[in-house]
């Protein structure tokens, strides 16, 4: 088991949603997004923004056409966008009870 700080934790939920919030917003169109897009808090967390941009891809919730890391000073996701899965399973945790 590793230790990571609750701090970091919290931080990369806090992009990992931010990410969802914006392709959600936007869908179904794709946006490049890079940290700074996201929240001006977010700058400089470019391994957490990292970490949660594969973690979304992995789990299939988000598609993107490429990763750029170092090509810029700041990592992007470029044409990223949420899957059907992905906004069917935002519709399901944000509709109206």
């Amino acid at each position: 088991m590793t230790h990571v700080p609750l701090h970091e934790t919290l931080r990369q939920s806090a992009i990992t949603g931010a990410v969802l919030r914006v392709l959600h917003l936007n869908w179904p169109h794709p946006l490049d997004l890079a940290p700074s897009t996201l929240d001006p808090a977010a700058v400089g967390e470019d391994g957490l923004f990292v970490q949660s941009i594969r973690a979304l891809v992995d789990e299939g919730l988000i598609a993107i056409e490429a990763l750029l890391i170092g090509a810029g000073d700041e990592p992007v996701a470029r044409g990223a966008l949420l899957t059907h899965k992905g906004a069917a399973m935002l519709d399901q945790v944000t509709r109206p009870m």
